[in-house]
Parts: structure tokens; sequence; C-alpha cells
């Protein structure tokens, strides 16, 4: 009979594999379309067998693993179609989200965002992609905070693994500097902040449609990490 510590020890193991795998393969250490070894990574990794197949099944439920029968396990490659159905949720529900934040948004709360756009500019000067794509995130995530939608925003992330894989890439290419993203960014933050109602569902459209517009020199950078 397993003992309650044993249970807990398999559940921590299999949060570890869990955990450690997918964020491998979000920061592009293991890259998309590369061959995967369940014996190897339980090497690399210190896990156990198990808890590294129950790691590789959940993440292959979640889009980022393809088990290919007779041939093996790969990393997904980013589909640049689901991608785009992930952006395109988004312009629907984050333009309103953000207008009932400019109504709604406290003092607290524009010291909290307008902390973070400090942070960006920092971090940006500093050439740290990964703490970046956490700022972006952060940044987007607090105005639904604010209208109390942080269930949407959760929803959302499930449905946005491939454009965030996009996204982490994007922040790699040295041909599009960070600029764009932080200017959009602080216009954004201005207009709620201002109240400015008018422009800004069109402030917060134009920036979720940048992805379309950067796309092209993305994938010419990395034509492997694409399945479409």
């Amino acid at each position: 009979m397993v003992s309650k510590g044993e249970w807990n020890m398999l559940d921590n193991m299999r949060s570890d594999a869990y955990n450690e795998i997918k964020y491998k393969i979000i920061h592009f250490d293991y890259t998309p379309g590369q061959k995967i070894s369940e014996k190897l990574i339980s090497q690399e990794l210190n896990l156990g067998r198990t808890p590294v197949r129950e790691a590789i099944i959940r993440i292959e439920r979640e889009g980022l693993i393809e088990v290919i029968p007779q041939n093996g396990t790969y990393i997904t490659k980013i589909d640049m179609a689901d991608a785009k159905n992930a952006r395109f949720v988004r312009s629907c529900i984050e333009p309103k989200v953000m207008v009932d934040a400019a109504v709604n948004i406290s003092d607290e709360e524009i010291a909290a965002i307008q902390q973070n756009l400090e942070q960006q500019k920092q971090t940006a000067l500093q050439n740290e992609p990964d703490n970046f794509f956490d700022l972006d995130q952060q940044f987007h995530h607090e105005f639904y905070n604010v209208v109390n939608k942080d269930t949407v925003w959760q929803w959302l992330q499930i449905n946005n693994t491939q454009l965030n894989r996009f996204r982490r890439l994007r922040l790699k290419e040295a041909e599009l500097d960070w600029d764009t993203l932080t200017n959009q960014h602080n216009a954004i933050f201005e207009a709620v902040k201002n109240k400015d109602i008018d422009d800004l569902s069109f402030l917060v459209t134009q920036h979720l449609h940048l992805m379309l517009l950067e796309k092209q020199k993305v994938v010419e950078a990395y034509p492997d990490y694409f399945k479409n």
C-alpha cells in the first residue's frame, strides 16, 4: 500500500516533469520539429520514466508534443493558423476589456501598470526576451483583473498556446526591435488612464494585429519552426 508521503512525492515528480519539459519547449530549448526521447529526457532531468511519460501525454493534449506511431515523439511546429485564430478571439474580447478598464481603473492599478511599463523599458534595454514576454503578459493581464475577468484571461491562455509560442520567438528575432511593442503599450496605457474611449479600441486592435505584420520576418528567420 502506497503511503500519503509516497503519493505526495509522486505528485511532485509529475509536476516537476511537466513543468520542466514544458518550460524547455516554450523557451525553445527543445525546438519545434525536434525528435525527443522519453529515456533521454528522464536522464537529463534526473526523473523517472513514469512521470516523464505522463508529462508527455499531458503536454501532447496541449498541442506542444506529437506522438507518431512507429516513428517517434516530436515537438510540434508552430501552427500559425491556430495562432491567427487565437489572435482573432483576443481581438474580439480585449478592446471591450480595455474600454471597461478605462471606466473602472483605480489609482493603485494605474500605478502598478506604470511600474510594469518601466520594467518593460529596462528589460528591453537589457535585451531579456523571456523577462520581457512575462512583463508583456502581465501588462495585458492587469486590465482583465481591473474588470474582474481573470477567468476569461486564463481561458484565453489555454487557447493561446501557438500564439504565445510565436510571440516568444518574435522577441528573439534581431531584425524586429521592441520599440513598437513598448510604444503601443504606452499608448494603450495613456488612453486607459485618460479614459480616451474613442482611440482605445483602435489602439488595442492595432496592437493585436502586429503579429500579422511581423509574421514574415519571423518565419524567414526560423523557417523550420513553422507548420504553415
